[in-house]
């Protein structure tokens, strides 16, 4: 996604392929339902009680706290990291989120506007493969284009 491809390749030629472990749809399109299944799952916006939902003001973050979404809002959801993840392989079609999904859910829940980070925790770990098949095999850092 960074590189140009004459810096990409040494011979002169480049193979492209499409996402691992995904059914095909046609040519290099992916099968992406269970992925963003999967993400909407996670409730990818910002959360307000209702005691703040009513109050004309703007949801305001201290410099501290809109520092430590650094790193977490830059994901463009292209399921490189998932797709190249065995644990993922194993466990997607069921309840493993995968890397991308689990990176956008910890940015909800380290958002200081968002008033459900204990919900979200709650969501995550009820059942156990959601997170916790995750083996830190790290192929996720090593595919992302990020």
């Amino acid at each position: 996604c960074l590189k140009p491809v004459d810096e990409a390749t040494t011979s002169g030629s480049v193979k492209i392929y499409p996402l691992p472990h995904l059914r095909v749809l046609k040519d290099l399109v992916a099968d992406l339902t269970n992925f963003y299944e999967q993400h909407k799952s996670i409730q990818p916006y910002l959360r307000v009680s209702p005691k703040n939902q009513g109050k004309e003001r703007e949801l305001l973050q201290s410099p501290e706290d809109r520092k430590q979404l650094d790193g977490l809002y830059e994901c463009i959801l292209c399921a490189c990291c998932s797709t190249s993840c065995p644990s993922y392989w194993w466990n997607g079609d069921r309840e493993y989120l995968g890397p991308a999904v689990l990176l956008q859910a910890y940015r909800w829940i380290a958002d200081s506007r968002d008033d459900y980070a204990t919900e979200r925790l709650s969501a995550l770990v009820e059942e156990e493969l959601k997170v916790y098949a995750c083996h830190t095999i790290m192929n996720c850092t090593q595919t992302c284009p990020k």
